[in-house]
């Protein structure tokens, strides 16, 4: 036995080496060798645990980590190195108690604390995040990450002015950080700042939140200098609500004289085609035209030089319109009263901050006591599930099987009175259509967008916003929605 663990030992600080040197493979494979010697051995199964997460596999981390976490009670680095597994298997939730026990054994630690607020972050309790960030930085004012990540939390919890400051001092010490400048981009274009806001958010190109939507170009970046008769290829990126919003200036690219070919999702090709904004509209996948530049859509206020309200928003006039088919099927409620509703409680559940902007159905009870709705179910869903349940008596169209592509949902929109919807690619639509739309805003991690509008300037029009006054709290929101609704003047009204 006395032998078996001093080859376990030898095994260990021979991986300790190798891991030392980056060579992380080699490292693993003399722990399992250990670990099949001594199962006991602390040491190893930690190493272990941290390796298999930096080799990505956080899961398997888990697994290695929760029995050693459950028998180490007292030890922070097992509870600080567990909690970070958790945090990467998406469990965020679930590493709060780890990590938080983590800073009451060793309260002085920089990396513990951090930990423990990124998982905060994560798990959408950004109050608690900022303050734990705020340790961090009281006791290693030099931590770069905290400060990165406090200025994310800082514009998710409304303070736009701070999160520029700790953005800016990341900065001054690393002028290349793209996360950085990204939280800078936010918080200046949620101020309205679009002069210096729009050449900071170029740098998304270079944060995750492009990951699997990069590509390699052969023509160059169109910069803005014009020549009559080119061609600019505009491709769409982001989210579908992010393509709606700003396929507005497609019509300022072509009074520059070029011609435009934008390329987004086969989707909305057939919506944004009849909406005649572009020359030319083609779906990612089909071959690409000869073009002499191409740029993103969503960094065409920049290469645009927009930089005051009046360019950047316009006058919140409608600049999208549906296909005409006078061939189609009437809709199910072409003939019902007024006022007729469509719903969406849900975004895209990939969304990051889904937790927070998402209402559910259940939130949306409080409206079913409004008389004389017609309802219409434009919320998409996997065809599996069940359809959704509203009280027995309420009109109820569920629409949402029949939506085929955005021409579709344009085509149910303009036939409503109203469209009550979560922040979701549908407000932007019928924001962009000219339809009466009651947008619902969470609390926490309200989009940029809506931060950015004034008593002066707004995206569209026909949008009023209802936006939460506690965290979390929908029900209280769509109760004063439904009272609205249910004082509504004859004909229904933005």
């Amino acid at each position: 036995m006395a032998h078996a663990s001093t080859e376990a030992a030898a095994l260990y600080t021979q991986a300790l080496d190798h891991a030392k040197a980056g060579q992380r493979e080699r490292a693993m494979q003399l722990l399992a060798r250990a670990h099949a010697i001594d199962a006991k051995h602390v040491g190893i199964r930690n190493a272990l645990g941290v390796l298999t997460l930096e080799a990505g596999n956080a899961s398997g981390a888990v697994a290695l980590l929760k029995p050693l976490a459950r028998e180490l009670a007292n030890a922070a680095p097992i509870q600080l190195n567990f909690g970070n597994a958790l945090v990467a298997a998406g469990r965020a939730a679930d590493a709060i108690a780890p990590l938080k026990r983590a800073t009451s054994l060793d309260g002085t630690n920089a990396v513990v604390w951090y930990g423990y607020a990124r998982a905060l972050q994560t798990a959408g309790r950004v109050d608690e995040a900022d303050a734990a960030y705020a340790r961090v930085l009281a006791i290693n004012p030099a931590h770069p990450d905290a400060r990165a990540n406090r200025a994310a939390a800082l514009n998710f919890l409304d303070r736009y002015a701070e999160a520029d400051a700790e953005a800016q001092h990341v900065l001054r010490s690393s002028p290349t950080d793209a996360g950085a400048h990204f939280n800078r981009a936010v918080a200046l274009l949620a101020q309205g700042q679009w002069a210096e806001g729009w050449p900071e958010y170029e740098w998304r190109q270079h944060t995750a939140l492009l990951d699997g939507q990069r590509r390699v170009w052969s023509a160059p970046t169109w910069n803005g200098n014009a020549t009559p008769g080119q061609t600019v290829l505009v491709h769409a990126e982001q989210g579908f609500g992010d393509t709606l919003q700003f396929v507005r200036y497609l019509p300022v690219l072509r009074a520059r004289g070029v011609r435009v070919v934008l390329q987004c999702p086969s989707t909305l090709v057939r919506l944004l085609r009849a909406s005649a904004l572009a020359d030319d509209v083609i779906a990612f996948g089909e071959p690409l035209p000869t073009h002499d530049a191409q740029v993103a859509l969503t960094s065409l206020p920049h290469a645009l030089r927009l930089h005051d309200h009046a360019g950047v928003m316009g006058r919140g006039e409608p600049y999208l319109r549906a296909p005409s088919d006078e061939q189609a099927t009437p809709l199910a409620w072409h003939e019902a009263p007024s006022p007729r509703v469509g719903l969406v409680w849900a975004g895209s559940s990939t969304h990051v901050n889904d937790m927070h902007r998402s209402c559910g159905f259940a939130a949306c009870a409080p409206l079913w006591q409004v008389p004389g709705v017609t309802w219409v179910n434009l919320q998409t869903r996997d065809t599996t599930a069940p359809a959704p349940k509203v009280p027995l008596g309420t009109v109820w169209h569920d629409h949402a099987p029949l939506l085929g592509d955005f021409a579709d949902t344009a085509r149910a929109l303009q036939s409503l009175d109203l469209v009550i919807t979560v922040d979701s690619a549908v407000a932007h639509l019928a924001g962009a259509l000219g339809v009466p739309c009651w947008l619902l805003l969470p609390r926490r991690g309200l989009d940029w967008r809506w931060a950015a509008e004034t008593s002066d300037a707004c995206w569209y029009r026909s949008v009023r916003t209802f936006r939460q006054e506690v965290p979390g709290d929908w029900r209280t929101t769509i109760s004063a929605v439904a009272q609205a609704l249910a004082k509504r003047p004859s004909p229904l009204a933005g």
